[in-house]
């Protein structure tokens, strides 16, 4: 039943495709002329490849020329920059061949004995660094997951769900945007809306596994020219594969469209692109250009991805992909810097947490988690001190309703820390449509500044600066669209970012085990100073993000907790028990991240503290640790001009709206596809049984005469050999990452019954198709699990 409800909804989107409106098919059109995003040069699989950032300015013909005498030194082949970075470039040699490079007289080649030699021997005057180009990596996305056996300035109320006309059929159950069940559980936007800023004028690109931009929810906001596609090399990020589900239900979150199909999102105004990543294995390359693809176009990147949240995984981005989230903070929106928004991770239930995420407790990048409709935490969100803050997600068998493949078909079970990351993307989005002008700094203020405590009962709660509070668990709080927009309006601009870094501590001191479990620790206590004298060098205003990069040999990784306590007694936990990380590995310069300190005084002793808390008997030792305080500087912020962005000819608009021609064309070609799917397969099921029926004629007479000498034995009417049963069109498809998810076609709905009763309906023929498979299910979850961690 599984198999064949999959069969039918890929059959469908394939057929939606192929038939395309006459958008869609402008689109193809332009996509067949685009560039490739990562030259092809650069993703030879006889070659391995290298990247090497070189020192001094970044002015192009500089660098060609350092690249140009390093190619000559090394043998290496150089083949471009890396993505957009300035002062990389790229070089390759085919696997296993030997190097040659020029003789140091006469020009001529001769044989290289040792090439990695001679190549380090030109890193150390050319080169800052140089690092191997990894391939065939995957990263995992943050989807729903299975659940285990007050506030607000202008409050929610009944009438908000009939304000100004929406007529999309599922808006009253999105409860994330208007809770009428239980008032001020939600993201508190209409409000916003009622001003008019309804996100228009930015762009908020979606690094995924692809968008489906021939939705009726989301044509009209996909924006053609900020979307590619790195897993099959092409400019439009269709979704090829049946899971390719993600990113655009997480598309529908931020920019579904007020019409007359689903529901509405949060800046319906706003474009949409599709950046298609996470479907194949991706090189560094496919990653750096995705992160920074058209940067001035596209103002933010939803990221529900990342490392595996399994407890037991310690993952970052590589160098040159952390240089990709500066490059995107320098350069991006013109200056302004881009926006990455990351999902903190689903580990929750696994004891993971997202200091252990390169990706989540980056300076560079927004993590937010995952609250549920009732502002409590869910057991999948993963907690961390790099946390910012909290949205809406599913809890308590609530999912959120938004858009899925097809081109009217809804869902109302997406969910996960991925649907928190695109709906705090849309609520920023509405804050950029009426400040434009805002950097990337001035986001995170306003992020920081605006969050509303919840849960206050929880214990983890306490004072920071500034008289508000932090929590692991929810960051400084959930956000609140109307107080971060209307913040924004009056913002005024921080000051230019700086920091300060005391000095490496090689403490080198071993790690006391524990005696008992349960029983008392012995930590490590080091101690860091940050001066005045230092603070006034830095021009250093108040504490944003603090970084400790920690070195540690240890047994068993996860039995060890870090926490950092500044001079005004803060503690954040930098790192916590995993009882799943057995690893022998220690940690090797790892970084970790903390926002709890936001606009501390950064002068005065910072204690780092380190102890075995989980099991006795295992031990390590910290060989170094390093203290780094980022911050606002008393000096101003450069200011940068909002990227004015002009578009090639875009393909002519569909006429009409609703019911218009564009969707009676689309309609029609759709029609005409399906009647030839229908024709031919009638023509193969006739020719079929002609073919059987020959075949019978014959094996009858070759059986006749031996059944005359048994006594012409006949078989009963009423005895069966078997039956056939013509199961009904079931438009539901079975999710791997949440065996009750309701995916329906809009039709279903305005066929005369309500919406809940036609999720009733398909949840009752979802419960008898999966009685039937349920032991393959039951032995294949933690499989599918492990292959794909939809967070």
């Amino acid at each position: 039943m599984r198999i064949q409800v999959a069969g039918v909804a890929a059959l469908a989107l394939q057929l939606q495709l192929a038939a395309g409106s006459p958008q869609t098919a402008a689109w193809a059109r332009l996509a067949a002329h685009e560039p490739a995003a990562v030259p092809a040069a650069q993703a030879d699989p006889r070659y391995e490849y290298v990247a090497v950032k070189f020192a001094g300015s970044s002015e192009g013909a500089h660098i060609d020329e350092r690249a140009e005498r390093y190619a000559g030194l090394t043998g290496w082949e150089g083949v471009g920059r890396l993505g957009s970075l300035p002062r990389y470039r790229v070089f390759r040699r085919r696997r296993g061949a030997r190097l040659a490079r020029r003789g140091a007289a006469g020009g001529g080649l001769d044989l290289d004995p040792d090439p990695a030699a001679a190549a380090a021997a030109a890193a150390a005057v050319l080169a800052e660094t140089v690092e191997p180009l990894r391939s065939g990596r995957r990263l995992a996305k943050r989807g729903v997951v299975p659940a285990p056996p007050g506030f607000g300035d202008r409050p929610a109320n009944a009438s908000d769900t009939a304000w100004r006309d929406i007529t999309d059929p599922l808006y009253g159950q999105q409860w994330h945007l208007v809770n009428t069940k239980e008032l001020g559980h939600d993201i508190n936007v209409t409000g916003v809306w009622h001003q008019g800023v309804t996100g228009a004028g930015v762009t908020v690109a979606l690094i995924d596994d692809g968008l489906d931009y021939s939705s009726d929810d989301l044509l009209e906001n996909f924006d053609y020219h900020g979307s590619y596609d790195f897993n099959d090399r092409t400019k439009l990020p269709t979704p090829r594969l049946e899971e390719d589900y993600h990113g655009t239900r997480c598309a529908g979150q931020i920019a579904a469209a007020r019409n007359t199909v689903c529901g509405v999102g949060v800046a319906y105004g706003a474009k949409v692109a599709g950046i298609r990543m996470l479907s194949k294995e991706v090189s560094d390359q496919d990653e750096v250009a995705a992160l920074n693809y058209a940067m001035d176009r596209n103002w933010i990147y939803s990221c529900s991805w990342g490392p595996n949240d399994d407890g037991a995984t310690v993952q970052g981005p590589s160098q040159v992909i952390e240089d990709a989230f500066i490059n995107g903070i320098q350069n991006g929106r013109g200056g302004l810097g881009s926006l990455f928004v990351f999902a903190t991770g689903n580990g929750g239930g696994a004891g993971d947490n997202c200091n252990f995420d390169g990706y989540t407790n980056s300076i560079y990048t927004m993590s937010i988690g995952a609250v549920d409709h009732l502002d409590r935490h869910p057991y999948y969100s993963e907690q961390c001190s790099a946390q910012l803050a909290v949205t809406y997600s599913n809890g308590d068998n609530r999912g959120i309703v938004t858009t899925d493949l097809g081109l009217r078909r809804c869902t109302d079970k997406h969910g996960g820390t991925s649907a928190a990351a695109p709906l705090a993307a849309g609520i920023f989005a509405l804050a950029l449509s009426v400040r434009p002008d805002l950097t990337w700094r001035d986001v995170q203020h306003l992020a920081v500044r605006t969050a509303v405590p919840v849960d206050p009962a929880d214990a983890d709660w306490a004072d920071v600066a500034r008289g508000r509070r932090y929590n692991h668990k929810y960051g400084f709080g959930k956000m609140d669209a109307w107080r971060i927009v209307q913040a924004a309006r009056a913002f005024e601009h921080v000051g230019r970012q700086t920091s300060i870094a005391a000095p490496a501590d090689n403490a080198t001191l071993p790690i006391p085990p524990l005696l008992a479990a349960g029983g008392p620790s012995e930590p490590v206590e080091r101690s860091a100073e940050i001066t005045r004298a230092q603070a006034a060098a830095a021009k250093i205003k108040g504490v944003e993000h603090v970084t400790v990069v920690v070195d540690m040999d240890h047994d068993y990784r996860g039995n060890v907790e870090i926490w950092l306590e500044s001079p005004r007694g803060v503690r954040s936990q930098l790192a916590a028990v995993r009882h799943r990380d057995s690893s022998k590995q220690g940690l090797r310069g790892w970084k970790f991240m903390s926002v709890k300190h936001w606009d501390e005084d950064p002068v005065g002793v910072w204690k780092l503290q380190v102890r075995n808390a989980y099991q006795p008997h295992h031990a390590g030792t910290l060989r170094s640790w390093q203290l780094t305080v980022y911050g606002e500087s008393t000096e101003p912020e450069p200011r940068h001009a909002v990227p004015v962005v002009s578009d090639r000819p875009e393909p002519p608009p569909q006429l009409g709206s609703g019911s218009g021609s564009g969707r009676v064309g689309r309609a029609t070609a759709v029609m005409l596809a399906v009647a030839f799917f229908v024709a031919g397969a009638a023509t193969a099921a006739l020719a079929a049984v002609l073919v059987m029926r020959w075949r019978l004629r014959r094996l009858a007479a070759t059986h006749w005469e031996p059944l005359q000498r048994m006594g012409r034995t006949e078989i009963g009417d009423d005895e069966v050999l078997f039956s056939a049963h013509a199961l009904p069109g079931d438009t539901l498809r079975d999710d791997d990452d949440d065996d009750d998810d309701d995916v329906f076609d809009y039709a279903d709905v305005t066929a005369g019954a309500s919406s809940s009763s036609v999720v009733k309906h398909a949840r009752t023929r979802r419960a008898s198709a999966d009685a039937d498979d349920g032991a393959d299910r039951d032995g294949g979850s933690d499989g599918t699990a492990e292959a794909r961690r939809l967070v």
